[in-house]
């Protein structure tokens, strides 16, 4: 079949409407001086760093609706990519701690299911399996399902290596102190 010029022009303004999302961000990181976006602060008084995290770190979907939760768009593991790959080797330490502090497990929930896991060894076997089942999914830190939505992006398997590789600099650096990014 031979492409016709109208549906080619369609399907790429398509494109380039789709990708235009990730861009989103720019204009307001481009003004700040250096490189470093993540002091510069929206009209809201929230940084552009703390922004970038809200939009791509979704919340855990709910135990009873984990499965059924739908896959965020593309556009936000290439917005976290764009962003990360911009951001200057001590800005990279101050993200990724971000990232791993306020994007991780929520500890308040995983005590309180302890303490039901522990009520329950009292029950039948099966609640007691489904109380186990909970707290394992309640120990799941938020930006997993980023990095699981991030490697299946074109180029996100290495953009991960690169990011692992970075960690384990900053880990044998010493250049982060954060019990968190351990």
């Amino acid at each position: 079949m031979k492409p016709n010029p109208v549906t080619w022009a369609v399907r790429s303004s398509v494109r380039f409407w789709r990708h235009r999302a990730v861009f989103k961000g720019l204009p307001e990181a481009s003004s700040v001086n250096g490189g470093r976006w993540f002091s510069a602060s929206t009209g809201r008084g929230v940084s552009v760093m703390e922004e970038i995290l809200a939009r791509v770190v979704v919340p855990l979907p709910s135990y009873e609706t984990r499965d059924k939760s739908p896959p965020p768009p593309e556009s936000t593991s290439l917005e976290f990519m764009n962003f990360y790959r911009g951001l200057e080797k001590e800005s990279k330490v101050d993200f990724l701690s971000k990232l791993s502090q306020e994007c991780g497990v929520d500890h308040k929930t995983v005590s309180e299911l302890a303490v039901k896991l522990l009520d329950t060894q009292r029950r039948d076997q099966a609640t007691v399996l489904q109380a186990e089942d909970r707290l394992r999914y309640s120990l799941t830190p938020r930006y997993k399902q980023l990095f699981s939505h991030v490697s299946r992006v074109e180029g996100g398997v290495k953009f991960l290596v690169d990011l692992r590789a970075d960690l384990l600099e900053i880990l044998t650096s010493k250049a982060s102190d954060s019990p968190h990014i351990r």
